[in-house]
C-alpha cells in the first residue's frame, strides 16, 4: 500500500517537473581509480563555463540543460589529482561520462580551503562539517580513533569529561541528537560508559555533521543530526588491514566478490584487548570488554548508475563484577539494512533504506541493596526515502519520508520481587520536501518537515508543520552571509539523572502522553570566507528557543507525583573558526562563547552541560613525507554543578513498632544548595601524537606514538561527597598504535 501511494506521489510530482526539460544533460560518477570506491562531494565543472556540480554520496553528478557541442570536463577532490574528460554532445539523449580519479598526497592548504564541492554545501547550510577519513585521523587519539572525540573539536560541541565521548550540541540534551548510519536509526552509539563510540573510523567514508538548523530530509532530534555513510569494498583486489593499539585490536577485509561483476564486500571486526587501559579512564578497576563489527556487500550497475547494499552492524559490552553486591552490567546494539539508489527516468535520482535497528541494556542486581536490577530496550523497524529531481535551470527539488516503527520497553525490578514494566509502542512517521535555487548571488534552500508521528500521538498539532530554511547571499569575493531557521520537535527521550558523572545505564521512552512534545526553535546567522588564499574564517550566532521540554522531577516525594515535569529553556552563543594551511603546517581552531538555561516551575538553573568558554587548537606539523606531529591543546570554563551545604542524620524508622528511635542516629544525608549554582574548575589540557607511514611493497602501514595530557594537567573528574575524595581525569597517558595494510 505505502509503495502504491509512494510511487502515484512520484508520477503526479516529477511529471510537470520533466516535461519541461530542454537541451542534453551530462551525468555520471566520479570514483577512486584504485578502489572503485564512489567520491562524494567531488567538484565536476564544464571548462570555459560557469557550469558545474557536485557528486553526491553516491558519487552521482547531473549537470543539465546543454546545447549541442565538444566540452571538456574537469572533476577534482581533495585528496586526488584532478582529471579531465572530453564529452560530445549531440541529439536529445543524455551523455554519460564516468570519472576514476587517481589519489595523491594530500596538500594541506588544498584541506584548509576545501574543495569547491565542500564549500558548496557548506556555503547554503550552516551549521554543517563534512568529516571525511583524513580529519579523523588528524585527531590526537586516547588509546584508539574515535569518530566522536574528532567531533567534539566542532565549535559548539561540548563533552562533559575526558572519560566519555558522549557529547553536547549547543545547549541541548545528550538525547537530542539523531545518530545514523547508512541512514539507520541508532539508539546507543556508544560503548560502555560513553568511552568511545561503537563505529570504527575506518569503515566510515564521510561523516556529515549538522550542529544547528539541519535541513527538513531530517527530524525527531531538537539539536544535531550525525550522518555516517559507510564505505564500499574495493572493486579492484582484495586487501586487509590489521590494527593494535593499547586497548583494542582490529582486523578488516574488503575486496571484490567472485558471483559477478561490480559486487563487493567489506569485513570489520574489533575487539577489546587491554583492561588496564579503562582502569585508567575510569579511575576504577572494572572487568570490562567490548566488541564491534560490521559488514556490507554492494552490488552496482555502471551503466544504470544503481546501487545496491545490504549491511549489518553490531556491538556488545559486558561489565561482570566478582564482587556479589557489585552489579553486573550488559549492552547490546545491532542494525541491518538494505538500501539502494540510482536515477529513474532521465533526472530522477532515488534513495532508499530499509532497516530494523535493535539496543538491549540489562542490569543484574545480583546481591547488591542498593541497585535494583533492570531492562530496556528498542526495536525498530523502519523505512527512509528520498527523490531528487534536477530542474533544467539547475535547481534541485526533492521529497520523501521517514517512517519507523520504534517498540520501547523498560522493566525494572526491586529487590523484594515487585516489577514494574513500561511499554509503549509509536508510529515515528514524517515527510518532507526541499526546494533548492540559486538565483543571482542568492542561494536558497527551501523545506517544510512534517511530523506525522505528533499528530497520530497528540491531538492539535501546528508544531507538527515545520519550516526550515537556509539562505546564503555572496558579498564579495568568498565572503557569504548567511541566515537559517527551523522548528524541530521529538516525540521520544532517554530516562537519566543529569547530575550522574557518567550514566551507565540509560533507557528510552515515549513522552509521557500528559506533556507536551519537545519542541525548539533554531536562528542561526553566519558570516564566513577567506581572508587569504589559505586563511579561512567563519562567524555563526544562534539562538535556540526551547518551547516544551520533559525534565526529570527532582522535587517527586510520593507515589503519585510524576516522574516528569514540563520544562523550557534557551541556548544562545558565538561560534568562531579559523583554517590555515600550508605545506609545513596545517592549523585548526575553534572557540564557543554560549550560555545555556533551563526552566521549571518557576525555578531558572544552568543544565550541567552548559559552559561558557570553549576553546580548541589543532595543528599538524609535516616535518618530511609520511611523517606528521599533531598538537591539540583544550581549554574550557567550568561546568555547572550544585554545592554540598550541610550534612543531617536522617532516621531510617525501619520498624515503626519496635524501634528504638530515642538511641538511633540514622544515616548521614547531604544538604545540598541551588541546583548548578557553582562552577568546577578551569579544564585545559595538551595532546600530542606523531605518525609515520611507511611502504614495505606489498605492505604499508602506519606507526603511531600518543600522549594524553603532556603536562598532566589535573583535571577534576569529581569530589566523592561523603568522603570528600577527590578523582581527576586522564593524567599523563603515552600509548601507541599501529596499522598494517595489504
Amino acid at each position: 500500500m505505502l509503495n502504491r501511494i509512494f510511487h502515484r506521489l512520484l508520477f503526479f510530482v516529477v511529471l510537470p517537473c520533466l516535461a519541461f526539460a530542454q537541451g542534453v544533460d551530462l551525468r555520471g560518477v566520479v570514483s577512486d581509480s584504485t578502489t572503485g570506491e564512489k567520491i562524494p562531494f567531488a567538484n565536476v565543472t564544464i571548462l570555459g563555463l560557469n557550469r558545474g556540480a557536485s557528486t553526491n554520496l553516491q558519487g552521482f553528478y547531473l549537470i543539465p540543460n546543454l546545447s549541442p557541442g565538444r566540452y571538456t570536463i574537469v572533476a577534482s577532490s581533495v585528496g586526488y589529482a584532478v582529471r579531465t574528460a572530453v564529452a560530445q554532445v549531440r541529439g536529445t539523449e543524455p551523455v554519460v561520462v564516468n570519472l576514476r580519479l587517481p589519489s595523491k598526497p594530500v596538500e594541506m592548504s588544498e584541506v584548509t580551503v576545501t574543495s569547491a564541492a565542500k564549500r558548496e554545501l557548506t556555503e547554503i547550510h550552516t551549521s554543517v562539517h563534512i568529516l571525511e577519513q583524513r580529519d579523523i585521523h588528524a585527531v590526537p587519539v586516547a588509546a584508539q580513533e574515535d569518530i566522536f572525540r574528532s567531533i567534539g573539536i566542532l565549535p559548539g560541541v561540548v563533552s562533559t569529561s575526558d572519560v566519555s565521548s558522549q557529547f553536547y550540541v549547543r545547549g541541548g540534551a545528550g538525547d537530542q541528537n539523531l545518530i545514523l548510519l547508512d541512514g539507520m536509526r541508532i539508539y546507543n552509539p556508544y560503548h560502555a560508559f560513553g568511552i568511545f563510540s561503537v563505529f570504527d573510523p575506518d569503515i566510515v567514508k564521510a561523516t556529515e555533521v549538522y550542529t544547528g538548523a539541519y535541513p527538513a530530509d531530517y527530524g525527531g532530534r531538537l539539536s544535531s543530526v550525525v550522518s555516517l555513510t559507510t564505505r564500499d569494498g574495493g572493486a579492484n583486489a582484495i586487501s586487509t588491514r590489521a590494527n593494535i593499539n593499547f586497548l583494542s585490536t582490529k582486523l578488516q577485509l574488503d575486496g571484490p566478490l567472485p558471483v559477478g561483476e561490480n559486487v563487493t564486500f567489506l569485513v570489520s571486526g574489533r575487539k577489546s584487548l587491554f583492561s588496564q587501559t579503562f582502569t585508567k579512564f575510569l579511575s576504577k578497576d572494572l572487568p570490562l570488554s567490548f566488541y564491534d563489527g560490521f559488514a556490507k556487500v554492494t552490488i552496482q550497475n555502471s551503466e544504470s548508475q544503481a546501487k545496491y547494499g545490504l549491511q549489518t552492524f553490531l556491538s556488545g559490552d559486558d561489565l561482570k563484577s566478582a564482587n556479589p553486591n557489585e552489579p553486573d552490567y550488559s549492552w547490546r546494539t545491532s542494525a541491518t539494512g538494505f538500501s539502494g539508489s540510482g536515477l529513474i527516468g532521465d533526472r530522477l535520482y532515488i534513495t532508499a533504506v530499509w532497516y530494523e535497528s535493535r539496543v538491549t541494556a540489562e542490569r543484574d542486581a545480583k546481591q547488591s541493596k542498593s541497585i535494583d536490577a533492570a531492562f530496556t530496550s528498542v526495536l525498530e523497524t523502519g523505512m527512509r526515502a528520498n527523490a531528487m529531481v534536477y530542474l533544467d535551470s539547475g535547481e534541485l527539488f526533492s521529497f520523501g519520508f521517514d517512517f519507523s516503527f520504534p517498540t520501547l520497553e523498560f522493566i525494572t525490578t526491586n529487590s523484594f520481587g515487585a516489577r514494574s514494566e513500561l511499554t509503549s509502542g509509536i508510529a515515528d512517521a514524517s515527510a518532507s520536501v526541499r526546494y533548492q535555487t540559486a538565483p543571482a548571488r542568492l542561494r536558497a534552500d527551501l523545506g517544510l518537515f512534517l511530523d506525522v508521528g505528533s499528530l497520530m500521538l497528540r491531538s492539535g498539532g501546528i508544531e507538527a508543520l515545520q519550516p526550515r530554511i537556509n539562505l546564503s547571499y555572496d558579498l564579495w569575493d568568498t565572503w557569504k552571509a548567511k541566515l537559517a531557521l527551523g522548528r524541530f520537535t521529538q516525540n521520544i527521550i532517554t530516562v537519566n539523572n543529569e547530575d550522574d558523572v557518567i550514566s551507565v545505564f540509560d533507557a528510552w521512552i515515549r513522552v509521557p502522553e500528559e506533556l507536551k512534545t519537545e519542541q525548539a526553535d533554531h536562528v542561526v546567522l553566519g558570516l564566513g570566507g577567506n581572508v587569504a588564499p589559505s586563511l579561512s574564517t567563519n562567524v555563526e550566532a544562534y539562538f535556540k528557543n526551547y518551547g516544551s521540554l520533559v525534565l526529570y522531577n527532582r522535587d517527586k516525594v510520593g507515589p503519585l507525583d510524576p516522574d516528569y515535569i514540563a520544562g523550557t529553556g534557551q541556548a544562545y552563543g558565538v561560534e568562531t573558526m579559523v583554517r590555515f594551511g600550508s605545506n609545513l603546517i596545517d592549523i585548526y581552531a575553534a572557540y564557543t562563547f554560549s550560555t545555556t538555561k533551563v526552566t521549571s516551575n518557576g525555578f531558572t538553573y544552568f543544565p550541567r552541560y552548559d559552559r561558557r568558554h570553549n576553546l580548541n587548537l589543532l595543528s599538524v606539523l609535516h616535518v618530511a613525507p609520511g611523517f606528521d606531529v599533531t598538537l591539540r591543546w583544550a581549554l574550557g570554563s567550568g561546568f555547572p554543578f550544585s554545592e554540598s551545604v550541610g550534612f543531617f542524620d536522617r532516621l531510617n524508622m525501619l520498624n515503626l513498632f519496635r524501634g528504638s528511635y530515642l538511641g538511633e542516629t540514622g544515616d548521614p544525608y547531604i544538604i545540598l544548595g541551588n541546583k548548578n549554582s557553582a562552577r568546577l574548575p578551569v579544564y585545559h589540557r595538551l595532546d600530542a601524537s606523531a605518525a609515520y607511514r611507511f611502504t614495505i611493497h606489498p605492505i604499508t602501514g602506519n606507526v603511531g606514538v600518543h600522549i594524553v595530557n603532556v603536562y598532566d594537567r589535573k583535571n577534576l573528574f569529581y569530589f566523592d561527597r561523603k568522603t570528600g575524595q577527590r578523582t581527576n581525569m586522564l593524567p599523563f597517558f603515552p600509548t601507541a598504535s599501529l596499522t598494517l595494510e595489504y
